[in-house]
């Protein structure tokens, strides 16, 4: 065997014996470790077969059982392998040198921690622990939170699912933060009420907020003005919502006369603006003509792709 090869070995054997030392004392005081889920596999828990995460932890092997993952009913695992979890050690089987973690028992423990030092304005990881199109329901340090569409993106997202998957970390800002127990306000079917916040806290987020502010552009446009624009969505109760570029979409109503064909997401349009609301972020504006002959584009995940 090589020199340098040995000492590899060597380097391996000293990681994994400390990792396993830390398996055991996160056993023993419920300190929280990270480990990378590197596959599926089916094993035996509480008496019946269930298909589990397998974790590496610096060489050692465990497993994370879905019911321990979160408190989220999730129809697969399978997007799950190679992300990283948190968890505390349940259990440790010497013999075969194995570990059982605990994930929702680490979740809570890193909530409290969370509440006693975070603050708003300040930014964190967030993991998605589910996704319907209008909202990502998140884990911010042990947290759950709901991100709302209008929040994700300045462009607009018609689906969250076709931007996002479960398991993905996202970044978001704290927009509003309400300790277990505290008294707040929130807007409920457009009202104002009080409630006080349970257990669990309340965190109002958004991701939109790290990125550039399209409407910073807007000094470009001219009401009364015509710019070519590119249909992103056709609504049949809605109308047409229109991209001037990424992040800067209109919404206008179905031209007269118009060809339904030539209204297809993808298709070029002349769109006149009528009324610009830099304050309001918002405009008022009509279809002109859309523009014949000219091919259809496909879009990304973040806007216009050519």
């Amino acid at each position: 065997m090589a020199v340098k090869e040995q000492f590899d070995q060597e380097d391996l054997q000293v990681s994994r014996a400390l990792g396993w030392a830390d398996i055991k004392e996160s056993q023993k005081i419920k300190g929280v470790l990270y480990a990378q889920a590197i596959g599926i596999e089916e094993i035996p828990v509480n008496g019946k077969i269930q298909e589990c995460l397998k974790l590496n932890y610096q060489g050692n092997y465990g497993y994370l059982p879905p019911d321990l993952i979160d408190e989220y009913d999730f129809r697969g695992l399978q997007g799950f392998l190679g992300k990283e979890f948190e968890f505390v050690v349940q259990h440790v089987d010497l013999e075969s040198h194995l570990f059982v973690a605990n994930r929702k028992e680490a979740l809570t423990i890193l909530a409290q921690k969370f509440w006693k030092t975070a603050k708003e304005g300040e930014v964190y990881e967030a993991f998605v622990r589910g996704v319907d199109p209008y909202n990502l329901y998140v884990i911010v340090n042990g947290v759950r939170a709901k991100l709302y569409r209008d929040e994700f993106s300045y462009s607009f997202v018609e689906d969250l699912r076709e931007e996002v998957e479960i398991g993905d970390i996202i970044h978001v800002k704290i927009t509003k933060l309400v300790k277990p127990g505290q008294k707040f306000k929130r807007m409920s079917r457009g009202k104002e009420i009080e409630a006080i916040a349970d257990e669990r806290g309340y965190l109002e987020l958004s991701s939109r907020l790290l990125e550039n502010d399209p409407w910073t552009n807007i000094v470009n446009y001219k009401e009364g003005a015509t710019y070519l624009g590119t249909i992103t969505k056709v609504h049949m109760e809605h109308g047409l919502f229109i991209q001037l570029e990424p992040g800067l979409v209109v919404r206008t109503n179905f031209p007269p006369n118009s060809r339904g064909a030539l209204l297809r997401r993808g298709r070029q349009v002349n769109v006149k603006l009528v009324v610009i609301d830099a304050k309001m972020k918002s405009m008022k504006a009509l279809v002109i003509t859309p523009k014949k002959g000219v091919g259809e584009k496909s879009f990304g995940r973040r806007g216009l792709v050519r």
